[in-house]
């Protein structure tokens, strides 16, 4: 098992990449420590984990909070005695053009997408230090990458996560902590399904499904797989980097050369 008796706190581990993560961690043998502010949610993740003959136990916490964070990762040290894997995974999403975007919707993206990376890996860091070191792994986005209209918050949120996890490598590798982010394209989550119900749809999806060269949307334990990578010592000399998981879409532009030609 790659994370055989590492201890991982998963935000945002009540439902879509961070629970498909929870589970892939359980899976190949770290204690699980589930945070999200949807207790009903994370109570579901700890149980199937539990019931898969795994450890874990859930906290709810909201990681915009200092104070929230803070508690998070002491009572999972109090517990486990040990942090050596910290997942910032927590997010939010709005689709609005810049000038459309009212200041409290810009504060909230900003707050959970990148201040909650920010107050995780803040108080993550101190424990990984005593422990000797420690994997951080960070939920950017494709979004974090390359420009989107009508995602000005989270395009702002998700690049803040990118440059954060390169700070962050540069600042502690030297103490045995490696920082790395992980970019996903679109992904069959709780959130995007939300998206795909509403009228119009089917055209959004098949719009979707043809900026990438896979030419469909990844699902969750695809973006888990690559977290275990991340967070197990097969990564052990990649630090800072920003691992892309979109299907091909970000690497260039889609052209259809039969309509093209003629």
């Amino acid at each position: 098992m790659k994370l055989a008796k590492k201890t991982a706190i998963v935000t945002g581990a009540a439902s879509g990449i961070g629970r498909a993560i929870a589970y892939a961690f359980a899976r190949e043998g770290a204690k699980i420590v589930a945070a999200d502010i949807n207790a009903e949610g994370g109570e579901v993740t700890v149980s199937k984990i539990k019931g898969d003959g795994g450890e874990a136990f859930f906290i709810e916490a909201d990681v915009s909070d200092s104070d929230a964070v803070k508690n998070l990762i002491d009572r999972a040290t109090s517990k486990y005695r040990t942090l050596d894997i910290m997942v910032n995974n927590a997010g939010v999403e709005i689709f609005k053009r810049l000038a459309d975007t009212d200041e409290a919707a810009w504060d909230r993206v900003i707050a959970i997408n990148l201040r909650g990376v920010f107050l995780g890996t803040k108080f993550a860091v101190p424990r990984m230090i005593e422990n000797g070191g420690g994997v951080i792994v960070n939920m950017s986005s494709v979004a974090g990458i390359m420009g989107a209209g009508g995602l000005s918050a989270y395009n702002a949120s998700k690049g803040g996560v990118v440059l954060l996890t390169k700070n962050t490598a540069m600042d502690y590798g030297r103490k045995n902590i490696r920082a790395n982010c992980i970019c996903p394209g679109f992904i069959r989550t709780p959130m995007v399904e939300a998206v795909m119900g509403l009228p119009g749809a089917n055209e959004v999806k098949d719009y979707l499904n043809s900026l990438s060269p896979a030419g469909r949307f990844g699902v969750p334990e695809e973006v888990a797989n690559c977290a275990v990578f991340l967070a197990s010592d097969d990564s052990s000399f990649v630090n800072g980097h920003a691992l892309v998981v979109d299907g091909g879409m970000s690497a260039g532009w889609q052209i259809d050369v039969e309509k093209m030609m003629g």
